[in-house]
């Protein structure tokens, strides 16, 4: 039986340099496009809720991948409903050992940063600056816990919390491993940690307007439902 990882969001978490950090260290195989995969992300989950796919082509595809480690790193997992989970769970415990990730980032900047990419229109980076209004306008249901909950009632569910991985690897890659039951030793670089624009993670270079201690704390208060709800079911607050 494979065992299947799946990664329940966040995106604007790192979790492009999440899963490279997998591929790197030879995890798992990544599925190329090219050869009928799917990449990073297959969203099939996503899909079969659209009624666009079916679960027997979720598990055939997975079957289809080389090796015993297999892996659905699509950020629209953040989002399914947890009763969908609920019904999709029994079935994959049939076909796939799972064990599920969640990487989190402080939510203000996480969301800054998906309001930067949407402003900008999508993956192009460009000087134009996010107007704050912009910023200030939209509105944040993402809840850390409830996909948490949603997840973890049927799977073992491990958090990385990003700031904690990158800043302290020493500490942090041993309990990944010991969650993945498989030795993790190299991180790939990470733009949210350290600023600079690496290649292969395009996807994170719009990230490069910073954010103002002031609008940071105006935002804070108005997602501090976020960072309560957090801090009532871990008993922690990392940010």
């Amino acid at each position: 039986m494979k065992s299947l990882l799946v990664n329940a969001g966040f995106g604007w978490s790192a979790t492009t340099p999440l899963f490279k950090t997998l591929i790197q260290n030879k995890y798992c195989k990544k599925f190329h496009r090219d050869n009928g995969g799917y990449g990073k992300e297959c969203h099939l989950l996503k899909g079969i809720l659209d009624g666009k796919n079916t679960i027997e082509e979720y598990i055939d595809y997975h079957n289809s991948i080389e090796g015993e480690r297999v892996y659905d790193f699509s950020n629209s997992n953040a989002d399914l409903p947890s009763d969908f989970i609920d019904t999709i769970a029994p079935i994959l415990h049939k076909h796939f050992e799972v064990k599920v990730t969640m990487i989190v980032r402080d939510p203000v900047r996480r969301f800054y940063s998906n309001c930067v990419h949407n402003y900008r229109g999508g993956w192009s980076r460009s000087n134009k600056p996010i107007p704050l209004p912009y910023f200030h306008s939209q509105t944040n249901h993402t809840s850390y816990v409830q996909t948490y909950k949603s997840y973890s009632k049927h799977f073992p569910t491990y958090v990385i919390v990003m700031e904690n991985l990158w800043k302290n690897p020493e500490k942090e890659l041993p309990l990944l491993s010991s969650f993945l039951d498989y030795p993790i030793t190299k991180l790939f670089p990470n733009v949210y940690h350290d600023g600079i624009f690496h290649k292969g993670l395009e996807d994170q270079w719009t990230d490069d307007i910073p954010l103002s201690s002031e609008d940071y704390s105006v935002a804070r208060k108005e997602m501090s439902w976020i960072y309560d709800e957090w801090e009532k079911e871990f008993d922690n607050m990392p940010w």
